[in-house]
């Protein structure tokens, strides 16, 4: 790919004794002009800071100490593709090493073992500058700890200035925990948390199943599939302790959404905008709702839909659909994605089914995927600058979301985005979430069902006042974290219906722990932040 920034020998003695040239250069094409950014003035003596940077840096004169060459170590979720090394390769040689003077690591948190690890990461003696989080990622949690560094937006406008400039200022708000920044949000909103069904067509055409066009029906395709499996070999939901594919789409049929991201707090929003009264507001895991979906799945575990040592297993769910061992996958678009992985093997066929289409959701708040600088980062200001322009450079951008253009992805004429050969080396967006931008790429040749169940959903979006509320649960760390842990304890088991005839005991059982572990004192507090952020807002 062309680099835009690349050191130029011939201009390089021009530019210095014309510094007022330099401050706006090299940003054409990136949507970095005109930055709002507030950086300290370049004096004749701080020059040599700039001096190891291309002069078409969009960082170059602005008072940046890059003199040092420093490397950024990036913690994310996932497991790291096979041409990693590869692609970073290219970031820092055509983008970070001559434009920042920095080298950007990164480092993977697997699925299966992230929970027991992020903490340690943060608290143990690792080189950690900048990691994933999210307001369901430890957040809160961390922020409370201590484990990110607070940003003011001062701050922000200096060492992010182009994120703060591109980004709308209520991604911002939706990141700050009460008046406190802790993380920078990603730059676009989508429906990450609405979750669908996609099946086995094939199956479903072949032994005449029920198809799972509501949360009933779903059941239903469920149990029928789990008869006929000695003949299919193929498990109904081949789901696992790894990832709930059965619960959002349950809260999802029955109108709920979340209350605030982060934390356990639904309400129905009867498809309306407006703020909700507080009493329209639940505790899932204490709630009627929830014991009803314990049974649920407790019956469904009888009818053998998933196997019965599942709660053992913490491999990735989704591959068991792209390899056709499980008959459908619930989850967001990343499922369509298996759907397809699925037909290119040649192993079946697949539909997609929303078991909610009469139900209106929000998208995934800003503060659904975030990027922290860790408080022990020897290099804050630097780690910053690279998140910035990480963020805010659509080709370093797509290199790090997609891979090598040229040969993990292209253009074509109608600027959409092309898989090439070498993808399946380097999945498009398999770790970057809290980099996305508004601008990323429609894939060229999008399957017709997968633009369906997105011009349905964007149908039925819901612009919910709610959206704007975030809660500082500070006041009742110590309470919130006894009570996650309980929630961890039990989640899973009901989930997976391994609680069977016994299933409203041990529901009884986890709410009597959860409340003796202060869920009253948390929710008290949820509400009297609520209603002052009603109060404001109504």
């Amino acid at each position: 790919m062309k680099n835009k920034w690349m050191k130029k020998l011939s201009v390089l003695v021009a530019v210095v004794m014309a510094a007022g040239l330099c401050a706006c250069s090299g940003a054409a094409d990136t949507g970095q002009e005109g930055s709002g950014a507030a950086p300290v003035q370049e004096t004749a003596q701080e020059q040599a800071r700039d001096e190891e940077v291309s002069p078409e840096s969009p960082y170059y004169g602005k008072g940046y100490d890059l003199a040092e060459t420093e490397t950024i170590v990036l913690y994310v979720l996932g497991d790291e593709p096979k041409d990693m090394e590869k692609v970073l390769e290219e970031a820092n040689s055509k983008y970070l090493l001559p434009n920042l003077n920095s080298n950007l690591e990164i480092k993977f948190l697997n699925w299966s073992d992230y929970q027991t690890k992020y903490s340690l990461v943060l608290a143990g003696g690792e080189n950690v500058d900048l990691i994933y989080t999210a307001s369901w990622c430890y957040y809160n949690e961390e922020a409370a700890k201590g484990a990110f560094k607070e940003m003011d937006m001062d701050f922000v406008q200096t060492y992010l200035p182009y994120s703060f400039e591109q980004q709308p200022e209520v991604s911002w708000e939706q990141a700050k925990i009460g008046d406190k920044l802790f993380a920078v949000p990603k730059g676009n909103a989508s429906f990450s948390n609405y979750d669908f069904i996609v099946a086995r067509k094939d199956l479903i055409d072949k032994y005449q199943l029920t198809e799972p066009e509501d949360w009933d029906s779903f059941k239903v395709f469920l149990k029928e599939l789990a008869k006929v499996q000695s003949e299919t070999g193929v498990v109904a939901l081949n789901t696992n302790a790894n990832r709930n594919q059965t619960l959002e789409p349950y809260l999802q049929a029955k109108g709920y959404d979340y209350f605030t991201e982060g934390f356990d707090y639904f309400y129905n929003a009867g498809n309306k905008e407006e703020l909700p009264a507080w009493d329209s507001v639940l505790y899932l895991y204490t709630s009627d709702l929830y014991l009803d979906y314990a049974e649920e799945m407790a019956e469904l575990a009888a009818d053998g839909v998933w196997s019965k040592d599942a709660i053992n297993d913490t491999n990735d769910a989704t591959a068991y659909f792209e390899n056709g061992t499980s008959g459908c996958i619930g989850w967001n678009f990343s499922a369509v994605d298996a759907g397809e992985k699925l037909e290119k093997a040649g192993l079946g066929t697949f539909s997609v089914y929303d078991v909610s289409p009469d139900i209106h959701m929000a998208r995934s708040r800003y503060n659904g995927d975030m990027i922290a600088i860790a408080t022990n980062s020897k290099h804050p200001e630097r780690a910053a600058l690279v998140l910035d322009y990480m963020k805010s450079d659509v080709d370093l951008n797509r290199t790090l979301l997609g891979g090598i253009r040229g040969e993990h992805w292209d253009l074509n004429e109608d600027g959409q985005r092309m898989v090439l050969e070498a993808a399946g080396n380097y999945s498009w967006n398999s770790w970057g979430w809290a980099l996305n931008r508004a601008d990323e790429p429609v894939m060229a040749g999008t399957d017709e069902r997968r633009l369906a169940i997105s011009d349905s959903i964007d149908s039925r979006e819901l612009f919910a006042e709610v959206a704007g509320f975030t809660f500082d649960s500070s006041s009742v760390a110590a309470e919130l974290s006894v009570v996650n842990s309980i929630v961890d304890e039990y989640e899973y088991s009901f989930s997976l219906g391994i609680y069977g005839d016994n299933t409203e005991a041990k529901f009884n059982e986890f709410k009597g722990k959860l409340e003796a572990a202060g869920l009253d004192k948390v929710t008290e507090a949820m509400k009297t932040q609520y209603e002052a952020f009603a109060a404001k807002n109504q």
